[in-house]
């Protein structure tokens, strides 16, 4: 899955993710989220609901002028169960940064590079 956020007018991007991500430089103007959802003892149709049902999706609030947030809208991922047991799910996720930005050590702060 990939979610494009524009951040254009951004000074600071403040992320609140749920589980494992990297942090990428690139030449892009905007954020841009890969999602890789690996999920062992389900069938497709399984997989294609959680997507539908937003278990995977990123959303973006703008905070200020110059400060937006990207965050998990749904941080509590419940074990996934079906009549042959419990799946095991590692979603992992990629996060392209624009090189006119730099982060934080804990990774969760974007800060735009002074011009």
């Amino acid at each position: 899955m990939y979610l494009v956020f524009e951040v254009d007018s951004a000074k600071i991007v403040e992320l609140d993710l749920a589980g494992i991500y990297e942090l990428h430089s690139w030449a892009g103007s905007s954020v841009l989220a890969e999602t890789n959802i690996q999920i062992s003892h389900a069938n497709p149709e399984i997989v294609d609901f959680l997507i539908k049902e937003g278990r995977y999706d990123l959303s973006v609030d703008t905070l200020s002028a110059s400060q937006v947030k990207i965050y998990t809208k749904i941080r509590d991922r419940k074990p996934i169960k079906t009549p042959s047991g419990e799946c095991t799910e590692i979603a992992t996720l990629k996060i392209f940064v624009p090189d006119t930005f730099i982060w934080t050590d804990d990774r969760k702060t974007l800060t735009r590079k002074p011009q």
